[in-house]
């Protein structure tokens, strides 16, 4: 027998699930069929893979050594088949375009940008939270095109092979409840809420901590940052009174939550595009970036408490 794509994924859901029993639910088998095949793959690498015990299963030192490399091999595995399979599914001879994006305003209407601009092209989208895996997954040419958002921060470089453009900056706003004391402001200080609750995303990797904490410190202050949840989770925090966030200025409306400018403008954002610099698209990259501001003046348009702020203040620029 020889181990299979399909072993290596048997034995990551048994670490992942942490039991043979709830591995061969997952995996849509029965449990002495997954027992067997374990026991198959454990007399073909030489040993065993998992000590079982009434609390489960967990990896002996030959199982981390193998769930290591089917970690890493699986990833791969399945980039092939799923970019295959987008190859073979285009029958007309479209040449995949993709295009990863972290939240923002440029994410769902650039994929419509390049569809406009390379006909002869099948663009996809692929949703990232983090700003280093969208780059990671350009560089290694996972991804042709990616639209990030960053907070502006000093010493923050991309790798030599990726190339950028700028599409905008704007000033981030801070998120309040509708019921907070300070939402029938037209401009709040950032020193007002020295003793907010906050909810920030420490995963997005795209500086907000770093910068949030500087911004704070130089307040005169320290955050009490409560809650770290995503994008869908901290706005209910917010309108539910339970906390407050940091947000673009492009910001869409939601209902119980009131965007508002800060003084002196603290926090800068920039949403920039990456490309490889030995990529397909680097010759069409000025094209590109074209359409993409086009997508965020239409996001600004759709903005009104950042329209109100621009009637004052001129555009940032990073």
């Amino acid at each position: 027998m020889d181990l299979e794509v399909r072993h290596l994924r048997a034995v990551c859901a048994i670490a992942d699930a942490g039991s043979i029993t709830k591995a061969a639910a997952a995996l849509g088998v029965s449990q002495p069929t997954l027992t067997t095949q374990l026991r198959r793959i454990e007399r073909l690498l030489g040993g065993a893979l998992f000590v079982r015990s009434l609390q489960g299963a967990s990896p002996t030192a030959l199982g981390e050594f193998v769930l290591a490399k089917a970690r890493t091999v699986l990833p791969t595995v399945e980039a092939i088949q799923r970019e295959s399979a987008l190859h073979a599914g285009s029958t007309d001879g479209r040449r995949p375009l993709r295009y990863v994006a972290t939240p923002g305003p440029l994410a769902v209407g650039l994929l419509r940008e390049l569809k406009s601009l390379f006909p002869g092209a099948l663009p996809t989208l692929r949703t990232e939270t983090k700003l280093s895996t969208a780059a990671d997954l350009v560089l290694s040419g996972q991804q042709d095109l990616a639209a990030v958002v960053e907070y502006i921060r000093p010493g923050f470089g991309l790798p030599a092979d990726l190339r950028s453009a700028t599409v905008a900056t704007e000033p981030a706003f801070v998120l309040l409840p509708a019921t907070h004391p300070l939402a029938g402001q037209p401009l709040v200080g950032l020193a007002e809420l020295a003793k907010a609750e906050w909810t920030l995303s420490a995963s997005q990797g795209n500086g907000l901590f770093e910068c949030f904490a500087a911004a704070c410190a130089e307040a005169g202050f320290t955050a009490t940052v409560r809650h770290d949840a995503e994008t869908g989770s901290a706005r209910e925090l917010i309108a539910d009174g339970q906390a407050v966030g940091l947000g673009q200025a492009t910001f869409r409306a939601t209902p119980g939550i009131v965007p508002r400018p800060l003084a002196g403008t603290p926090l800068l954002i920039r949403h920039r595009l990456l490309w490889h610099r030995q990529g397909a698209l680097d010759a069409h990259a000025p094209a590109i970036a074209t359409r993409a501001e086009r997508v965020y003046a239409t996001a600004v348009r759709r903005s009104p408490h950042y329209l109100d702020w621009l009637a004052d203040h001129p555009a940032p620029q990073s």
